[in-house]
């Protein structure tokens, strides 16, 4: 898998952890989400403290892409809540984030 691909899945993985953190300060869900990456990793011949680090860098820097882009993300979840079409989600992202800052 290239290296580029496993740490877009990597952050997508963990994004409800990240959210979960953002939103109230701890994540108390999400092992299965870590498992289920830690199992990848593994299957893809990472050590476990590969695997590790992989997982830390993917949640810190999940958390920093939510952060830099929060009104783009209150504004997803604002239309999501209001159980908009997927079309109109992908619109919400492509009218609140610039291509050049992804």
């Amino acid at each position: 898998m290239h290296l580029q691909m496993l740490n877009k899945f990597s952050c997508i993985t963990l994004a409800g952890i990240a959210t979960e953190y953002l939103l109230y300060g701890y994540a108390e869900g999400g092992l299965a989400d870590v498992n289920t990456l830690d199992g990848l990793l593994r299957s893809l011949g990472f050590t476990q403290k590969k695997a590790d680090s992989q997982v830390r860098w993917a949640i810190l820097n999940t958390i920093l892409i939510l952060r830099h882009h929060e009104q783009a993300h209150a504004l997803l979840a604002k239309a999501m809540s209001e159980g908009k079409s997927v079309g109109s989600c992908i619109d919400v992202i492509e009218k609140n984030i610039d291509k050049t800052d992804i």
